[in-house]
């Protein structure tokens, strides 16, 4: 049976500057990754040093392993001997790699050959070996945080806590080790709070999502449900979803809205929960639901409820994906891949057939 091995309830922080930080509940279980996903100063890192213990709450309550480590007479020092806590900087000692790794070994009164096995998994994995003898100062920073995360997983921690741990890194350093860590954490099955401000960093390795701002946790659930059913447009927005449409609801029948969209002809259709009619909505639609088809090529290709003639009036470079902009009567945005511009022959100013899911389409009360 899966059990929760941290679990917040009616958490609160103030601070003089004014910011508060206020949870009414989260949680995460046993081996699961939790990431917690947020603008700049909304209150990510704080949560952190108040699970870790470095700060105090001034009401609320933490369970960390099935007991309570908040209120008087809790052992800290025992407490965070249990997980282990990688930030921006790495924080490391004026000696060899090697003895960086093993410091916090040694102040568990543990040997390096109780963990003999890790630190050379670790070693391989993070591709540091060649490092061990080397003063962290003659380092690149993707090496040091190399070295810094090594040194809170050799002690499988029952909480792992990280940081936003690539932030600081250049890109191609970040890409590389983003892939080495994801790996490991996935291999070891380690329990984890990841803290990013990067929604891909998410997608990758999130089994639950919260979404903080401005000192609240504003939603919290799995990965699929957050990021396809967001609860807000800030959320929406922040989670990568390009097409966000206000409209009202004009019909509701097995379980499908209809709903008209402003002046254009067309109408839009989402499989929802029950909506009033004359409901005001906005519609989220995520640009990898939206499959576009040459109109030369396949007139009648599409037998989504959804399908929409429209203009193509710009097309933006990403990388791996094309993002390319349709007018439809309103704005929808696809992601293609580069082999499937060339493939339709997708340009701007052509005409091209769009479609989404019913499924695909989410909407949530109240518009912008």
């Amino acid at each position: 049976m899966v059990s929760k091995i941290l679990e917040i309830t009616g958490l609160e922080k103030k601070y003089n500057s004014g910011f508060s930080l206020k949870v009414d509940h989260l949680n995460t279980e046993e081996n699961s990754i939790l990431v917690m996903i947020g603008p700049n100063g909304s209150g990510k890192s704080t949560l952190i040093k108040l699970i870790n213990l470095l700060e105090s709450p001034e009401r609320g309550s933490i369970y960390f392993n099935g007991k309570l480590i908040t209120g008087s007479g809790v052992d800290k020092i025992a407490v965070r001997k249990e997980m282990a806590t990688v930030f921006q900087e790495p924080l490391l000692f004026n000696t060899s790699v090697y003895n960086n790794i093993l410091m916090g070994i040694q102040l568990r009164g543990k040997t390096i050959s109780d963990c003999k096995e890790i630190f050379y998994y670790l070693a391989d994995k993070l591709k540091i070996k060649n490092l061990l003898r080397r003063n962290p100062a003659s380092l690149s920073g993707g090496e040091q945080q190399r070295v810094a995360l090594a040194r809170a997983l050799v002690l499988e921690p029952k909480l792992l806590l990280l940081d936003e741990p690539l932030a600081n890194i250049d890109q191609q350093s970040r890409e590389e080790l983003r892939n080495d860590l994801f790996d490991i954490l996935r291999t070891a099955g380690r329990s984890t709070i990841y803290v990013t401000h990067d929604r891909n960093e998410a997608m990758i390795i999130a089994d639950l999502i919260a979404v903080v701002n401005e000192g609240r946790i504003e939603q919290f659930g799995l990965k699929d449900e957050v990021f396809r059913k967001p609860a807000s447009e800030f959320i929406a927005k922040f989670v990568g979803i390009e097409t966000l449409i206000e409209g009202i609801v004009t019909e509701y029948r097995d379980n499908v809205c209809r709903i008209k969209i402003g002046s254009s002809k067309n109408d839009i259709y989402a499989v929802s929960a029950p909506v009033d009619h004359g409901t005001k909505v906005t519609i989220a639609i995520r640009p990898e639901d939206v499959i576009l088809y040459n109109i030369e090529m396949n007139p009648e290709s599409s037998s989504a409820m959804n399908s929409f003639m429209g203009e193509i009036t710009e097309i933006q470079d990403l990388g791996i994906f094309k993002k390319v902009e349709i007018d439809c009567g309103f704005s929808l945005v696809s992601f293609v891949t580069r082999n499937s511009i060339d493939r339709l022959g997708l340009e701007t100013g052509k005409k091209v057939l769009s479609s989404v899911k019913a499924s695909s389409v989410h909407i949530f009360r109240g518009s912008r």
